[in-house]
């Protein structure tokens, strides 16, 4: 999605299309495309002394190029700390651990395609009935729907990770018919065509569809690769079809400080794609799709740097929306930045920070066509959300519950539900019984009140919505109004596609009294904000196009709020700039 930038004497109006105020002479910074390059594109240098494995290889050679290993793990336990490990073509059917005593660099050779697959080919099929089984299938997995192994699902609101009408999202038994991916039933007397069963008592798979002819594969092994050794890198590899369960965290997991992954594909796996739980972790160029929970998950993730990232098509397995699912969520984690991605078409929401994140980034993503919440933040604090596109996602784009000291500036928000929502609810750090505190801090912590706070939305394009207002501040606990909150809206565009879609433009928390404002200005009589936005006319909300019209753009030339200059920094952009939305 690119908004069209257009100087200010350029004026055009475009029937059905929103239309948007891009006050520059400049064109916006380019960005490359998300998400990893093609595999076997991408040639990385063979250092001298790399050791050298291959799917024809032996575990008993030397690991040089002429007599390669046969699998990445016994490289590991061979390499110096320092070594490069390179992978011939072909695929590596391995659960494989980095420990914590080599650093090591995991790459394929030149343009050749690898990938770590945790699935095997089933055979040996008969004909029973209307179904075909295969016998001593001996595989069984942990299928807790939580992050303990063997515990059953949370019981309260909001916790429940399983919708009653996927009861199975939690079990990570996986089958493929030439690549084509069956859904799985609870028993054999369930199994139709396009399904399949696993019956663990009588070592059996069962299918519904006719095996004959076709190659079905089963996920065998619950997880790819595990970092444990700082600075290690990962590049240039695609992972798929592992049975990870959700307290395993992830078919690639990341658990040391340093570590780079690069260029990684990681697809079709039961539950989460890739995890990070450690610090100064640079996750570059990856993506995470089709995976049957999460894309990419972080916890405790201090000094995260994600850029070129794409998520999309995860939760695969319908969980509920929360506590976790969707294209990426991050908690308890410090000095993050999230740029240059796209996280969109995920079943559930789309960036969620949430549980005391801190002094976070958040710059010139497409956060766009999720079921669920575009953008998130949670009982947090400090964020800078700016240069973003958040578009056409189910619910609100961004959603700002509970958190403080945020800037927002210059984001493209349109044909949200609401397009920025506001909200205090009940909870507050103070009260250390409430989950969601960083247990590494000293408690209560000064800076994560969990009360909103401190809010500048500036120099945004908010139009279209499908919920009841475009932009809402509320106080559900009853404590604030909109203006104790500490929210300031100034030189934001905003558009309605008529008078009833929706009926409020704001809403606008004031205690006792109606808090529905139809129209800017009535907005900004009562609430003393928005001196300086604009209204535009009435128009349909559209994701690809924007045009200006010459006075709206006159009019936003002079009212444009002056970018901060951190904010500047963080967009590439310089000082000429004055533009509104996001590019």
């Amino acid at each position: 999605m690119q908004v069209i930038a257009l100087v200010a004497a350029i004026a055009a109006v475009v029937t059905g299309a929103i239309e948007v105020v891009v006050v520059s002479n400049k064109p916006a910074v380019s960005i490359s495309p998300p998400g990893a390059a093609p595999l076997g594109s991408v040639s990385y240098e063979v250092p001298k002394g790399a050791l050298f494995v291959s799917p024809m290889g032996s575990d008993r050679a030397k690991g040089t190029k002429a007599e390669p290993l046969r699998s990445v793990q016994r490289a590991i336990t061979l390499a110096r700390s320092g070594q490069t490990i390179v992978l011939r073509a072909g695929s590596y059917h391995e659960w494989v651990t980095v420990t914590r005593d080599k650093t090591v660099t995991i790459q394929p050779y030149l343009k050749e395609v690898v990938w770590f697959d945790g699935s095997v080919v089933v055979g040996n099929w008969r004909k029973e009935g209307s179904v075909w089984i295969s016998d001593g299938w001996t595989t069984q997995f942990d299928s807790s729907p939580t992050f303990f192994r063997g515990a059953p699902d949370n019981t309260e609101p909001g916790w429940i990770f399983l919708d009653p009408q996927f009861p199975l999202a939690a079990h990570p038994d996986q089958v493929w018919i030439d690549g084509k991916a069956e859904t799985q039933v609870a028993k054999p007397a369930d199994v139709v065509a396009g399904t399949f069963a696993v019956d663990t008592a009588a070592s059996r798979l069962y299918l519904g569809s006719d095996p004959t002819g076709h190659e079905v594969r089963s996920s065998d092994k619950p997880k790819a690769l595990g970092i444990q050794s700082k600075n290690s890198v990962v590049r240039g590899i695609g992972i798929h079809r592992y049975a990870t369960s959700v307290p395993g965290f992830g078919a690639m997991s990341v658990e040391a400080p340093g570590v780079i992954v690069d260029n990684v594909l990681i697809e079709d796996n039961a539950t989460a794609g890739l995890f990070v739980t450690a610090s100064r972790v640079t996750v570059r160029q990856v993506t995470v799709r089709g995976n049957g929970m999460m894309g990419m998950g972080a916890n405790y993730a201090d000094d995260l740097l994600v850029t070129g990232l794409l998520a999309t098509g995860n939760n695969t397995q319908h969980f509920n929306n929360a506590p976790v699912s969707g294209g990426f969520k991050i908690t308890r984690s410090r000095t993050v930045t999230i740029e240059k991605s796209r996280i969109s078409g995920n079943f559930g929401p789309g960036l969620w920070f949430d549980q005391s994140d801190y002094a976070t980034n958040v710059v010139a993503n497409d956060i766009s066509d999720n079921v669920g919440h575009g953008l998130i933040l949670e009982i947090s604090a400090r964020f800078v959300v700016a240069g973003n596109t958040i578009s056409n996602n189910r619910d609100n784009g961004i959603k700002l519950n509970d958190t403080s000291d945020v800037q927002i500036w210059n984001n493209t928000v349109v044909a949200n539900g609401i397009n920025l929502r506001v909200a205090q609810d009940y909870r507050r750090a103070s009260d250390l019984t409430v989950p969601g505190h960083d247990p590494r801090r000293s408690l209560p912590d000064p800076k994560m009140t969990w009360i909103v706070g401190n809010i500048t939305v500036s120099n945004n394009i908010f139009s279209g919505a499908t919920a009841d207002s475009v932009v809402s501040v509320e106080d559900y606990s009853g404590e604030y109004t909109a203006a104790e909150l500490g929210v300031t809206l100034d030189g934001n565009l905003y558009q309605r596609k008529d008078a009833s879609s929706p009926k409020s433009l704001v809403v606008w928390s004031v205690g006792p009294g109606d808090p529905r404002r139809e129209n800017l200005k009535a907005f900004t009589a009562a609430a003393g904000q928005e001196k300086h936005g604009v209204e535009l006319s009435f128009a349909a909300a559209s994701k690809a196009t924007w045009m200006a019209s010459g006075p709206v753009s006159t009019a936003a030339a002079n009212n444009a709020r002056v970018v901060p200059k951190a904010v500047l920094k963080l967009l590439g952009w310089d000082t000429s700039v004055h533009r509104l939305g996001a590019r």
